[in-house]
């Protein structure tokens, strides 16, 4: 992710914490507590000078009583972070396996949770593989004629 979105990334996810953590009334020092971290640990997490760990966005999210969707719906929908990368308005197939997955991650299913993620693992994988083969193809050998075998 280049430097600049992924900026905006962390300052979108800061946004929401701050908003959420004024929300419960807690102060950077109480969030910082919770977590076991320095209160400045969370400024910095706040105004996106530092990037977030996601072991401790995951307790972040527990503690301020969100799921991690919470931070990361508007960072979806922000265009501007890749373009390129963003789904066309068109592609309904996208949107409706996006929605079935959100669905599946609500439900809080560990088996279909386990089932989904093996799932996308296995895809992911095979992906990464054809990609690589399509880096790096086999050598093409030369056949040798048969004149040339004699000499």
């Amino acid at each position: 992710m280049p430097k600049n979105t992924e900026k905006e990334l962390f300052k979108i996810i800061g946004n929401k914490i701050k908003l959420r953590r004024m929300e419960l009334k807690y102060s950077q020092e109480k969030l910082g507590e919770l977590l076991d971290i320095s209160y400045t640990a969370i400024q910095r997490y706040e105004n996106a000078s530092a990037k977030i760990p996601i072991d401790n966005l995951l307790k972040i999210c527990r503690i301020l009583e969100v799921d991690l969707s919470y931070f990361l719906k508007e960072a979806n929908s922000a265009k501007s972070l890749n373009p390129k990368l963003s789904p066309s308005k068109n592609n309904s197939e996208y949107y409706k396996h996006v929605s079935m997955l959100r669905e599946i991650y609500e439900n809080k299913s560990e088996d279909l949770i386990t089932v989904v993620n093996t799932g996308i693992e296995n895809v992911y994988s095979a992906l990464k593989k054809q990609n690589k083969q399509k880096e790096n193809p086999k050598p093409v050998q030369k056949k040798r004629l048969a004149s040339n075998s004699k000499s």
